[in-house]
């Protein structure tokens, strides 16, 4: 049975896991997806005070494409474990710190792209790590891409901003650091729903050019060679964002929030009215 507090799923293949609320959930981890959840989506989630070993996600013996996009990942002892290759984050708040295992030696199925049909076995001695994707993240308190600086496959990151806490990989690029900047995420239980209170600057938008995640931008995982596109075989295209709200197509702003100002902001964050299909 599931957590008294909080709410878990197994997800099938070709799975879509979007606009849930999961939070107090023990071992292992709120979402797990474990083997062949090849095109699984996991978007517009809030999960928070998850204290099981792998915190708010983890993604076991995945060989991509995943996508984790307008995600508040906000569980302060651990965000996100990865013991996979070809994830793709883009526009999460990522809070906890995350981990990059190695030395797996394991061989597990992949498959052609919408199709549970078995493609072949990568053997993980080939490269059990790395090909992931982090984009227009906004990262703060313990999160910290160093994580995948020993990452067997090479990684691609662009566009992340790194508040008071938080590091870059060596893969980022067009990375913000604003080391002197306490975002000081805290979430609060009201009668009416949950309420997020953070600080963010309208000044990262201008500081760097970033681009529109999309299914070009993402490109095809190592091992699949397979694209990031929505479930229909369609382009993949993060034009709106946790609240629904459309991106900006020129410079998208960093993070699950489209507009910010200036200074500490409160937001209802769950429930989110007439919740949009936030992978397109």
């Amino acid at each position: 049975m599931p957590p008294p507090h909080g709410r878990r799923r197994r997800l099938g293949r070709l799975a879509s896991f979007s606009g849930n609320h999961i939070y107090r959930c023990g071992d292992v981890a709120d979402i797990w997806l474990d083997w062949m959840a090849q095109g699984a989506q996991v978007t517009g989630n809030l999960m928070h005070d998850n204290f099981g070993g792998c915190g708010d996600i983890f993604l076991e013996m995945q060989h991509g494409p995943i996508l984790v996009a307008n995600n508040l990942l906000l569980s302060a002892h651990k965000a996100f474990d990865l013991n996979s290759q070809g994830v793709a984050f883009a526009h999460n708040l990522i809070a906890g710190a995350i981990s990059n295992y190695r030395g797996d030696t394991r061989s597990t199925p992949y498959h052609p792209a919408h199709t549970t049909e078995v493609a072949g076995l990568y053997p993980a001695a080939r490269g059990d790590s790395g090909d992931h994707r982090f984009y227009n993240n906004l990262l703060i308190g313990r999160c910290s891409l160093r994580a995948l600086d020993n990452s067997a496959l090479a990684c691609f990151a662009a566009g992340n901003v790194f508040n008071k806490g938080a590091q870059p990989s060596r893969f980022d690029t067009k990375a913000l650091l604003k080391p002197e900047f306490d975002a000081g995420a805290t979430l609060r239980q009201r009668t009416d729903g949950w309420y997020l209170t953070f600080g963010a600057e309208p000044s990262w938008r201008g500081a760097v050019q970033r681009q529109t995640v999309t299914t070009e931008l993402l490109g095809k995982t190592v091992v699949s060679q397979c694209a990031f596109e929505n479930r229909d075989g369609s382009p993949l295209s993060l034009n709106v964002d946790y609240l629904g709200e459309r991106r900006d197509k020129a410079n998208p702003f960093p993070g699950p929030f489209e507009t910010v100002r200036a200074g500490r902001r409160e937001l209802k964050v769950w429930p989110v009215e007439a919740p949009p299909n936030r992978s397109r």
